[in-house]
């Protein structure tokens, strides 16, 4: 890990855009120098003590990354369905790399060559960065690897299905099952707490109509010719619309919500032909008034990869999406997201400067 970082390397470790980071290092709040061709450089410990002074506050971040065997990384994209964004690779320096870029709040490392993973687990685990981290070594049944002075990892034998892997590891993290056990009558995430929690911090919810998101949602009507688009937000029992096109209500309950399904694969999801699926068999949208057929969300993210809602179109008939149609989707709840992440950064921000100028004492989130 290096001790020097550039401007951009700072930014991704906080989690903030370069100009952001440009701005908090002119404020004095990051300390830096200048290199004899004019390039500015920054502790890494000074990074370290920023992060530091969020702890008493922890955000979690939605992000796994795994150090996988080639013949497992499909079985660890099953981490999608329980909340994560998930990074797979096999090479351990991109790992760090990548471990260094997005602080995830899981990291799995199958080691199957007996020193090197084994050093990048030590590593990962001296970092102050990564302290509330969960990192997971995957390796032969035996004594954890020596000369881990803070935190040892979390050790699960190798020769255990992925599957298998998978479960201790929401079990040690303290995740929550998705489905029946809550008695519900949909999914929801095995993180659901903390995306709960995000929804709150986002500021969105109930908030007043704002033309971004209205343009989103028109375009949405217009590329897709549906007659209804919407973007959503669920909470524990609503799913409020946030911006809306082609359906009269505020608000439905959470259980008439298709996108509890978009938010429990974590990904763009579609439903062809509602009617045909017994999962909605009682659902209240497939009759009348409504007669709802199709739908198709894709995630909407917050800056630590939360999905807090979608943005959804619905058809009143069975309708195919093709690729073209997934992208196009995609790109508009990117969009959406984009604009949460910019206003969490502006946020922080402007604390930044209240601070600097003698302000009131403001806790920042952590990331």
């Amino acid at each position: 890990m290096d001790e020097i970082l550039t401007t951009a390397r700072a930014a991704k470790l906080l989690g903030i855009s370069v100009r952001t980071a440009q701005l908090w290092v002119e404020t004095g709040e990051i300390p830096s120098w200048k290199t004899p061709g004019g390039h500015r450089r920054i502790p890494r410990a000074a990074i370290v003590d920023i992060l530091a002074s969020r702890q008493s506050k922890v955000t979690p971040r939605a992000i796994a990354v795994v150090v996988a065997r080639p013949e497992n990384a499909n079985a660890w994209r099953a981490l999608s369905a329980h909340g994560y964004i998930v990074k797979i690779l096999g090479d351990s320096l991109a790992a760090a790399i990548a471990i260094g870029e997005s602080l995830p709040d899981l990291i799995v490392i199958e080691n199957d060559d007996g020193h090197e993973r084994v050093r990048l687990a030590e590593r990962l685990c001296e970092d102050p960065l990564l302290l509330s981290s969960v990192t997971v070594l995957r390796t032969k049944a035996g004594p954890a690897p020596s000369g881990l002075k803070k935190r040892q990892p979390f050790a699960i034998n190798i020769d255990e299905p992925v599957e298998v892997a998978i479960e201790a590891i929401l079990k040690h993290i303290g995740d929550r099952p998705p489905a029946a056990a809550t008695g519900l009558t949909y999914p929801v995430p095995s993180n659901e707490g903390d995306r709960l929690e995000a929804v709150k911090a986002s500021g969105l919810l109930y908030s007043p109509r704002e033309p971004v998101f209205d343009g989103l949602i028109d375009m949405a009507i217009r590329v897709f010719q549906a007659p209804m688009a919407m973007f959503t937000l669920l909470t524990s029992t609503e799913q409020w619309f946030k911006a809306k096109a082609g359906y009269d209500g505020e608000l439905t309950p959470r259980e008439w919500s298709f996108c509890n399904y978009t938010l429990t694969a974590n990904e763009l999801t579609v439903l062809n032909d509602l009617p045909s699926d017994p999962r909605f068999k009682d659902n209240p949208t497939l009759g009348a008034p409504h007669c709802f057929r199709f739908y198709a969300g894709a995630p909407v993210r917050d800056e630590n990869g939360f999905a807090l809602g979608s943005i959804c179109i619905i058809d009143r008939v069975a309708r195919e999406f093709g690729a073209e149609d997934r992208a196009a989707l995609m790109a508009l709840a990117d969009a959406a997201s984009q604009t949460i992440k910019s206003r969490s950064q502006e946020r922080q921000l402007r604390h930044m400067q209240i601070k600097a100028r003698g302000g009131w004492d403001v806790d920042f989130p952590r990331r």
